[in-house]
């Protein structure tokens, strides 16, 4: 196993707790723009004898997202909810293994992290090319039903 490997093994050990709380709120936020967008289905509403699509795009939480969720069973919306979660996970961790891999990390020594509401913050002491150093990662969950979709906020950071 190459470092970078290892570093996404270590990435994925290190967040499953937060991926795992992504993943369900992923799913509850699925879950209710499916129920609105049923709901409105039941009433329409149109402009002028036509259907309102602005509205329901509205509704649903945006033009894609009210596409992808018409039409399909609420275990369908469940199996979905979990499959975009898993693709924004690997996405971070790739993203985050090749920054990390970016600073010639040889070795991580220890890890802290400490979780919160709504996200986490964390270190690696690590030995790289240039000594030893510390990696600073925070993340958080950000967006939410008419703001934007939920989605990652991570930063890294790099320090003697």
């Amino acid at each position: 196993m190459n470092k970078y490997e290892q570093i996404i093994k270590n990435l994925e050990q290190t967040f499953d707790e937060f991926d795992r709380e992504y993943i369900s709120r992923k799913i509850e936020d699925y879950e209710f723009k499916y129920m609105a967008i049923k709901k409105w289905w039941q009433q329409p509403t149109k402009i002028n004898g036509r259907v309102d699509w602005y509205h329901l795009h509205k509704v649903g939480g945006g033009k894609s997202m009210a596409e992808k969720l018409y039409g399909i069973s609420f275990q369908m919306v469940k199996e979905l909810a979990v499959k975009d979660a898993e693709a924004v996970i690997k996405a971070r961790n790739k993203k985050m293994a090749l920054k990390l891999q970016s600073f010639g990390i040889n070795e991580i020594y220890n890890t802290n992290l400490v979780m919160n509401s709504d996200g986490f913050h964390g270190y690696y002491n690590v030995r790289t090319d240039k000594g030893n150093k510390t990696i600073t990662i925070s993340t958080i969950l950000c967006g939410g039903y008419n703001i934007q979709a939920l989605h990652y906020r991570t930063l890294v950071k790099i320090s003697k």
